[in-house]
């Protein structure tokens, strides 16, 4: 078996990936938990050096990713340092990172091993780490999310489970996100016989089993990259109010970052879809009101309730895009956002179901992304207004 474990030997920030160990995380979202330090935070740009022989390519990538979509910045050194601080990519039998910045006049080391950083994924996971994240399963609040089988974790499991419920971390009121890069795959740590008969140790209470319960265990991150949301509220003070989930774009203050399928300098705007999609925006009754996609186009079709009520959809027939390399992402799958908070991934679907399940919106409204691939795609679902 392969774990990711906690090394009680290392400090107390520290966190070791087992090196063999794939990474299960399906979408960039860095809008998560995270630990603060206002004594000693880190400065702009962050210095940073690759040492041979790391991937320079994956991780230069996993930077980009970061300042193409937040605040922080990044600048390469041509030689190692140690007088300042910084971060030093280094090759190991391990992935590591610190959990947040630790040293005011020293750099601080990212571990990659030969596996770990054949995928700028992996590396950005780390990065997440050393600019303060925490996993996503480990946030306050998680027993609402998910359920846990701990009869399947030894004590190493347990540790990596442990809620973070200390002063200094903050999660800034964003709802829990299934599909952070920061969060867990279903199986990890598990029993092998368990994980064989399809037992996961982590469970959804939400609609999540319609997404990763049919993904492969070993799954990386591919695909699209999402708004990487991360310490924006640290650096930046709010110039603007977004709506949908949307948060303040750094590079002009007087415009929104927006989630996926929402648009316009405050993201009150649905994306616009293709010609054939007909009407896009219904208002709920007590009536079930019918809805058949299909076919190759981008639909954003957006159901609202009255005040006070919510939207009950139920799914009738789907064929969705199929999986890529096993996993459901928001480049390959269908999505219903029915999540109050609309920056978080909503559900995605992929594949073939003909068996007939319904959702309730968490507030009034819910948006459904439709990405035909061809004649085979579709999707008949209802629609009605309830309590």
């Amino acid at each position: 078996m392969k774990y990711w474990i906690i090394n009680r030997n290392l400090p107390r920030a520290y966190i070791l990936v087992n090196s063999d160990k794939d990474f299960t995380d399906y979408h960039i979202d860095f809008k998560r938990e995270i630990r603060k330090n206002f004594k000693d935070p880190w400065i702009l740009p962050i210095k940073y050096f690759i040492d041979h022989p790391v991937i320079k390519d994956n991780v230069r990538l996993a930077i980009e990713i970061l300042q193409n979509n937040t605040c922080v910045t990044f600048s390469e050194q041509d030689k190692t340092f140690d007088n300042t601080q910084g971060l030093i990519f280094k090759e190991a039998s391990g992935c590591q990172s610190f959990v947040g910045h630790v040293s005011e006049n020293h750099p601080q080391t990212i571990n990659l091993s030969q596996h770990c950083q054949k995928n700028p994924y992996n590396i950005l996971h780390e990065l997440g780490h050393a600019l303060g994240l925490v996993h996503e399963h480990a946030r306050i609040g998680r027993d609402a999310f998910i359920t846990i089988d701990f009869s399947q974790l030894d004590d190493n499991g347990k540790k990596n489970f442990k809620i973070r419920n200390y002063s200094n971390y903050f999660n800034y009121s964003v709802d829990y996100d299934y599909s952070s890069i920061m969060h867990y795959g279903p199986y990890d740590f598990g029993s092998f016989w368990k994980r064989l008969f399809g037992f996961p140790v982590i469970k959804s209470k939400l609609h999540w089993q319609f997404t990763w319960m049919m993904e492969s265990i070993y799954a990386i991150v591919i695909g699209v990259v999402g708004p990487v949301i991360i310490l924006v509220k640290l650096f930046k003070n709010k110039t603007i109010s977004c709506r949908n989930g949307g948060y303040p774009d750094f590079r002009d203050c007087s415009k929104c970052i927006c989630p996926t399928g929402y648009t316009g300098d405050t993201c009150g705007k649905i994306v616009e879809s293709s010609s054939g999609c007909g009407n896009t925006t219904y208002n709920a009754s007590e009536t079930n009101i019918p809805i058949i996609l299909g076919d190759k186009m981008n639909c954003y079709i957006l159901i609202r309730a009255k005040e006070n009520k919510k939207v009950l959809l139920t799914i009738s027939y789907l064929n969705a895009p199929s999986y890529t390399n096993n996993v459901c992402t928001e480049k390959n799958a269908f999505q219903i956002k029915y999540r109050k908070d609309k920056g978080a991934t909503g559900l995605l679907l992929c594949g073939h179901q003909s068996i007939p399940f319904t959702i309730k919106s968490e507030s009034r409204s819910i948006l459904i992304i439709y990405k035909g691939t061809g004649g085979h795609s579709m999707m008949h679902f209802v629609f009605k207004e309830t309590d």
